[in-house]
């Protein structure tokens, strides 16, 4: 017993190091309030073609106020093109009257996915119709809001040769007080900590540009062409050719989160942390392995507190080892609070450390799902996967 303690200790030691490491250096560089360099560049007097390419699917009640937000960027150069599957998606109504109104948007009708997902599907429409001269592809979700520099910011270092990918994400802003919007507003600001970390930082569909030089280059038209997801599996493709994606805190997207279902957090959820099993598989590891190691050094913690509390227990060991527990409770309730000030302020604080457990508990409970799982189910289509992501077959739930 006394070897598994002296382990708990060592743990105890790492996480402190790590949560210190974490909170002196990520945090800092975590910018949600970052300002948007000031314009002057060469690359803006005389910029280049930009393709704005936006999927849609159904018809969310943030939909029309997040494409009028895209519809009126101040690149100059932007050429906006609208994916929808085909003649029944809700979304293509708006999709039309858009095009009716604005001369520089495009609508493309994709048909239905057959060996990939059905949102890679629509951006390969897209690509299909673009001019010649592109020169970035600037990838978006329609359901998020975006300021009006969201596309220069983005494509800002690629144009001046500084990168060849870029990634932006989404700024979670809580509009409900259940526990899970709440907990879907925590995982999505601990996930954009470390997409702001360049160890942790992915592309993001939601929000990325791509060189069309680059995007050629690598051939992610043919990997798209039998992927489920866009972001994950190119995020796999550029580990295996040591490319770097650049993070760009000034290409926020503002997203609303109020009211949610349990099934429609786990549902959100699962996905997330099934992508990267089949694209990005050493990542996947550490989304398991990371949470369950804080899940059982907090309950060691709290085994030793509460039987030194109220048994007079000490496990065997000196009296230090209670006070070594009743140290860490203490440090995980301050970080805590720091992190709801930093990236949740408008979290209440007396829900805020049930919504962090709760979250812990269900990345846990979550990520066992994923490990036997071949299939994902995305917008009421089930798609059957092969060990390596490729989609074997589609099929349209009723």
């Amino acid at each position: 017993m006394n070897f598994f303690l002296w382990l708990w200790v060592v743990s105890v030691v790492a996480q402190t190091a790590v949560l210190a490491a974490a909170f002196c250096r990520g945090l800092p560089r975590f910018l949600p309030s970052a300002r948007p360099l000031p314009p002057g560049d060469p690359e803006e007097a005389c910029p280049l073609p930009v393709a704005l390419i936006i999927p849609m699917a159904g018809r969310g009640p943030d939909m029309e106020a997040a494409l009028g937000s895209l519809l009126e960027q101040d690149y100059p150069l932007l050429r906006v093109y609208l994916a929808t599957h085909g003649a029944d998606d809700p979304a293509r109504e708006p999709a039309r009257e858009l095009v009716a109104r604005h001369p520089h948007v495009r609508h493309v009708e994709a048909g239905a996915a057959e060996r990939c997902g059905q949102k890679n599907k629509n951006l390969l429409a897209c690509l299909d119709v673009l001019e010649p001269d592109t020169a970035v592809y600037v990838f978006c979700d329609a359901n998020h809001r975006a300021g009006p520099g969201f596309v220069r910011e983005l494509v800002r270092p690629i144009l001046q040769g500084r990168a060849a990918f870029c990634t932006g994400y989404r700024q979670t802003r809580l509009c409900g007080r259940g526990v899970y919007a709440v907990a879907c507003h925590a995982l999505n600001r601990l996930m954009l900590l470390l997409e702001s970390l360049p160890v942790f930082t992915q592309p993001w569909g939601g929000a990325m540009a791509v060189s069309a030089r680059a995007f050629r280059d690598l051939d992610v038209r043919g990997l798209w062409s039998q992927t489920v997801v866009d972001d994950c599996s190119l995020a796999g493709l550029l580990q295996k050719h040591g490319l770097p994606v650049l993070f760009r805190p000034t290409a926020l997207l503002d997203t609303p989160v109020r009211s949610m279902s349990k099934e429609k957090l786990e549902a959100w959820y699962f996905r997330q942390l099934a992508y990267p099993k089949f694209y990005t598989f050493g990542p996947w590891l550490l989304i398991g392995i990371v949470p369950a190691w804080f899940a059982v050094t907090l309950a060691v913690a709290l085994r030793i507190a509460v039987g030194a509390l109220f048994n007079g227990e000490t496990g065997g060991l000196s009296a230090g080892l209670p006070l070594a527990a009743l140290a860490y409770l203490l440090l995980l309730l301050v970080l805590q609070e720091l992190l709801r000030r930093r990236i949740a302020a408008s979290c209440p604080a007396i829900v805020w450390p049930a919504c962090l457990l709760f979250a812990l508990w269900m990345t846990l409970v979550v990520y066992a799902r994923t490990i036997p799982a071949r299939e994902l189910v995305w917008h009421g289509l089930r798609y059957r996967l092969s060990t390596d992501g490729r989609v074997l077959r589609v099929e349209r739930e009723e």
